[in-house]
């Protein structure tokens, strides 16, 4: 079984690579691991590749879907690239929308609260 694994997990890194190898090329503002996801996901959608070519190791990335997206993630957050896009808009998109959770948990806590003591 887990030599079915190794022909699979190739054609992944293989989508990590052309992902890398695109963003270096083409000198874009993304890491290339998500550029190689996003790369998997076209070739996916367009039937270019199976599923079934890819299934296995898939299936065991999704049980560790958390822990596997932070590293795409960071390098997102982290690219020069990126951050110079958005420059201070990220900053504003983080305060505001926390600034709205916490209101609204505020107001959500306050008004059960005000039912509570009704009943």
């Amino acid at each position: 079984m887990k030599f079915i694994w190794f022909p699979q997990l190739l054609i992944i890194f293989g989508f990590l690579i052309l992902g890398y190898s695109t963003a270096t090329i083409f000198h874009l503002p993304l890491p290339g691991s998500v550029v190689g996801m996003l790369l998997l996901f076209v070739s996916l959608i367009t039937g270019i590749m199976k599923l079934e070519w890819i299934e296995k190791v898939s299936s065991f990335q999704l049980k560790h879907l958390t822990l596997l997206f932070i590293p795409p993630i960071a390098g997102l957050f982290i690219s020069s690239g990126f951050i110079e896009i958005l420059k201070w808009n990220i900053l504003i998109i983080l305060i505001i929308s926390s600034i709205f959770c916490l209101l609204g948990t505020a107001f959500a806590v306050e008004w059960f609260e005000k039912r509570r003591d009704m009943k």
